[in-house]
């Protein structure tokens, strides 16, 4: 095949124009994105019982729930918050599951099974499995002025959800902050009373008046037609002419005149959408996976730019958030760390190999990238920031082999051999030890690709990546590299950089006394080896441990709870004062909120888990670069702590990995709510005497006022009415009952019967509401006469955790201050202060901690069988397993050198380093192969000139492929932040330290075993 290849020059241009041509198509047809798409393993469950305490909402809705879901075999993890009036169930999957909806329509399943069981006045539940990802595109409508109402806003919002859903690549459209519309009939109860007609009454007649059913249907032996009554609700005005009969006299009323009917939003509202402090809505779009972002966006522009211009003056669309714009930033960024690279890579091999090996190597560069990207085609691997990652990592090390083996044409060419004999030679010795290299390099990075669950499928692009960009490297250096080496590289003497590169015989020299001291001094030489990876080994234990790091974004968060009672409309009111004092600081570009639930997700790994919360508002604030983010983190954290004492602000920055609720978590499990909250109010007292820790948080809340009605339930059976019925009635009076619709167009509006806003805000108001009761004959019974009311505090949430009750302490840092440090620190006081758990309770440690060893767990989950089929191949290229021992313990001091090279630039330990570090091993791996391959092939074993000259003769490739490497992560290391640096370091640093250190392992432990085994002989 190379005799054949190095022949046909035609060939040799149809095969690089195949790769060119099918690079660029795969380049063009590729999906792009910000961030890897994630399975969605999360699912929210929302059940709605008003009225009720958290205390019966978790018994009757929650526990329920969570009990037929559990059953389901791949479900992880189930929590909940029992709120009064609301059960919010968190569902999540194991990591295992890899296709989720056939998962969630089972539950969906089991939702209508379990509905019969729940309490007669709750709600279907409702699983949403929709939000567990960042949408690409937030738009907004907002009024310019107060002459464009919410409903007005609502309609438009929903026209333009319409539209946006025809554009092709639409996943899905979520319209956040929109009011629900009614038609409201508030009953004037004076005028109800003298008329003698009762609100269950005027719901009845509502109810009956609206014929919206089929009347039958007249057939006969030629058609047939459909029969309905006219009088459907189609106005305000059709339900305002309802007739009433009254229940004690003969009088017939109309409803309007006993009622006021109106259409207008439902309140209270259940959540409330600011921008630019001003009321609105967003529209969410999220697109469908495999796609071009970019191109997806500008169909979005189109479909913006067209429903701009047909809205009125008084409303304005804005564009929130766009994807496409952090994806092209984060992809040119990486693509010129590239191209960085790859002009340093260039200038090394011009330096070290002359001006034509330089070249020819050079020409691996763009082939391998454009098989990578091919590969990346085929195999379905989007363009995003971890896959473009992958090929800045693989960028010094795919040309590697093409270094090898034009260095070894080069050396063969200059020994006298012709250019077909010297592209034989160098692939028949150099072909299975570079596949080895390229095996075990490969099997370095297969735990990263084979790590399951959120982790793998988040950074398991960059080892597919680096995989393709391997396997490109090792076919396209046995194939056209070599062919190309064969037939430019002349054999010719001529010296000078131009020609060889660098040239330093001194050097050489005393690179070669070195050695050869070395081998005269073995023991010792090993002793002194083996400092620098003692000292990696003791300096890991000095690394602060962050495991996943912070993302460097010029976006972040703002969360704000208030206490458990406040309304949604006094949030809105602090939320508006907090707006403004916040637009004061400089170089902010975006501020807007949401409130009673999540701000929709504009980063992939945010958390939904406030619905339903009226204290509770989220902002996105964007400013100018991430620089200014992470200077404004911190000192709005102690302006708005110090401005807005009644709120619990919490500044955060977006966190890279797996999603938590806090970075400090402590679960306390146990059966009693009391001693849940005392024992969480004891180490949160502890937690908060930590200089580094801002805030803290408990999930189990109190502090909710309730009213108690204490009834004489003698008196009121004697008036005809049983508890349950009083109960109805005040809750159909004070929250409505909906009695009907209005169909307009494609939408229906309910019809909601209620009291007025002025007989329901106050317990005088409470006190003079009328009962109905068949008994009664004249007016109606007042609650005054028949009960008193209490005030007592109710809880404000209720938390469980897998079935269990927990009362969750959240704390929250200083932004820059790791978790790990902190958490150290606080489980050391809390031991030292005697904190002692009763019989029956239990902590446990959650947050970036409990997701650090999960991750950790998963990715050594797959290392056992790795390094089996890693020792296979290393036993199989040398047939010896004395020398595959040699080259892990190598390995080994190579993962050391890098730890070392983290302490040395004062990094913490985090995944990115643990990818570094397996990275670092195969480049290891690879480097004692050559040096390892070449002195068999010379056949040292105890012959000193021999081993030095074989090392020699090595030297010059591992070094010029040591400094490639080098400088393929030099981008990485300059473009600063929190993520990438760890990374690139531990590779950079631990190659360079490695490569030194090999140099003198390798040769002397080969020596050493060489010299025992011809003693044994």
């Amino acid at each position: 095949m190379i005799r054949y290849l190095f022949n046909h020059g035609r060939f040799q241009a149809l095969l690089v124009a195949l790769l060119i041509v099918s690079g660029l198509a795969a380049i063009n047809g590729l999906p792009r994105s910000e961030d890897p798409r994630i399975s969605n393993r999360l699912a929210i469950v929302t059940t709605a019982l008003p009225g009720a305490s958290a205390e019966r909402v978790e018994v009757q809705v929650s526990e329920k729930i969570e009990q037929r879901l559990k059953s389901q075999a791949e479900v992880k993890h189930v929590s909940s918050i029992s709120r009064p009036g609301l059960s919010v169930i968190t569902v999540e999957l194991k990591d295992e599951v890899t296709h989720a909806p056939p998962v969630w329509s089972r539950m969906r399943d089991l939702l209508s099974d379990v509905r019969n069981q729940l309490p007669a006045n709750a709600a279907q539940p409702l699983l949403d499995d929709e939000r567990g990802y960042a949408y690409t595109r937030l738009v907004s409508l907002a009024a310019r002025d107060d002459s464009i109402t919410m409903a007005t806003l609502n309609r438009y919002a929903k026209e333009l959800q319409n539209q946006f859903r025809n554009v092709s690549g639409v996943e899905l459209v979520h319209i956040f902050g929109q009011a629900e519309e009614e038609i409201r009939v508030t009953v004037d109860q004076q005028k109800a009373s003298l008329a003698g007609v009762s609100l269950a009454h005027i719901h009845a007649a509502i109810k009956g008046a609206d014929a919206k059913v089929a009347a039958g249907t007249l057939t006969n032996a030629k058609s047939q037609m459909q029969i309905e009554v006219t009088g459907a609700f189609n106005s305000v005005a059709r339900i305002g002419a309802i007739p009433i009969s009254s229940n004690q006299t003969a009088s017939q009323y109309q409803l309007a005149d006993i009622a006021d009917i109106s259409r207008t939003t439902k309140t209270p509202v259940s959540e409330i959408a600011l921008i630019d402090a001003k009321p609105g809505v967003y529209i969410a779009i999220r697109m469908l996976p495999k796609l071009r972002i970019d191109k997806f966006s500008d169909k979005i522009d189109v479909v913006v730019q067209q429903f701009e211009q047909q809205l009125p003056s008084q409303i304005e669309l804005q564009n929130i958030f766009d994807q496409r714009g952090y994806t092209q930033a984060r992809l040119g960024d990486l693509l010129a760390n590239i191209a960085v690279g790859f002009i340093l890579i260039l200038a090394v091999l011009f330096v070290t190999l002359g001006f034509k090996a330089a070249l020819i190597v050079g020409t691996a560069l763009p082939l391998t990238v454009l098989f990578t990207l091919v590969s990346m085609h085929l195999y379905g691997l989007p363009i995003h920031q971890m896959s473009v990652t992958g090929l800045v990592v693989a960028l010094g090390i795919m040309v590697d082999n093409a270094i090898v083996i034009t260095d070894a044409v080069q050396r063969y060419r200059q020994q006298g051999l012709n250019a077909l004999a010297a592209v034989e030679k160098a692939v028949a010795h150099f072909w299975l030890p570079l596949l080895g290299s390229t095996l075990t390099t490969i099997l370095a990075f297969a735990p990263i690709a084979l790590m399951p669950g959120a982790s793998g499928e988040f950074i398991g692009g960059i080892a597919l990546s680096v995989i393709f960009a391997l396997i490109g490297s090792y076919l396209i250096s046995h194939s056209l590299v070599v062919v190309f080496a064969g037939q430019f590289i002349k054999n010719e003497q001529r010296t000078g950089i131009f020609y060889q590169g660098i040239r330093t015989p001194k050097l050489s020299k005393r690179f070669a006394a070195t050695l050869k001291y070395s081998l005269e001094k073995p023991k010792l030489t090993l002793l002194l080896v083996f400092i620098f990876p003692v000292a990696g080994f003791f300096g890991a234990g000095q690394l602060t441990e962050q495991f996943f790091p912070p993302s460097d974004r010029d976006m972040f968060q703002i969360e704000v709870h208030f206490a458990p009672q406040v309304s949604i409309e006094s949030t809105r009111q602090a939320i508006k004062e907090m707006d403004a004092y916040i637009r004061k600081s400089q170089r902010i570009e975006k501020l807007d909120w949401m409130i009673g639930t999540n701000f929709p997700s504009f980063y992939y790994n945010m958390m939904q888990r406030n619905r339903g919360a009226n204290n509770y508002a989220q902002a996105m604030v964007k400013v100018t670069d991430f620089r200014r983010a992470n200077e404004l983190i911190t000192a709005l954290q102690h302006q708005l702590d110090r401005e807005f004492p009644h709120a619990q602000t919490l500044v955060r920055k977006l966190e890279q990995g797996p999603p938590f609720n806090a970075p400090i978590e402590m679960r306390i499990y146990g059966p009693s709510l009391d001693t849940l909250s005392e024992l969480g109010q004891q180490l949160r007292t502890q937690l908060i005497a930590h200089d580094n820790i801002t805030h803290t948080r408990p999930t189990l809340l109190s502090g909710s006022p309730k009213l108690w009605l204490n009834t004489d339930e003698a008196a009121l059976t004697h008036a005809g009415l049983s508890l349950s019925d009083m109960a109805t009635q005040l809750q159909s009076q004070f929250n409505g009952v909906i009695a009907g619709s209005i169909i307009d167009n494609t939408e229906t509006v309910p019809v909601r019967v209620r009291v007025a806003d002025q007989d329901r805000d106050d317990i005088s108001a409470l006190f003079s509401t009328q009962l109905t009761s068949p008994a009664a004959t004249s007016q109606g019974l007042l609650v005054e006469s028949y009960a008193s009311v209490e005030l007592t505090p109710s809880r404000g949430s209720i938390a469980r955790r897998d079935g269990e009750r927990v009362n969750i302490i959240e704390a929250y840092l200083n932004t820059g201050v790791l978790p790990q440090t902190v958490l150290n620190e606080v489980t050391a006081t809390i031991e030292k202060s005697g904190f002692v758990l009763p019989h029956g309770y239990r902590l446990e440690i959650g947050g970036e901690s409990q997701k650090r060893n999960e991750a950790v767990s998963k990715l050594l989950g797959q290392v056992g069988i790795i390094v089996v089929l890693l020792i296979t191949v290393l036993v199989m290229s040398f047939n010896s397993f004395t020398t595959t021992a040699l080259i892990l313990v190598n390995a080994l001091q190579a993962a050391m050198l890098g730890l070392l090279s983290v302490y040395i630039a004062n990094y913490p330990f985090g995944f990115t380093v643990i990818i570094g570090l397996l990275g670092l091993m195969g480049l290891a791996i690879n480097a004692a192969i050559v040096i390892l391959s070449e002195l068999n092939a010379t056949s040292a074993l105890t012959d000193k000139n021999k081993i030095i000259a074989a090392v020699m003769t090595c030297s010059r490739h591992i070094s010029s492929t040591t400094i490639t490497t080098v400088g393929g992560f030099l981008p990485l290391i300059l473009a600063g932040g929190g993520f990438w640096p760890p990374f690139a370091i531990a590779i950079a640093g631990g190659t360079v330290l490695t490569t030194m250190l090999s140099f003198y392992f390798v040769p002397i432990a080969y020596y050493l075993l060489s010299k025992r085994k011809l003693h044994c002989k």
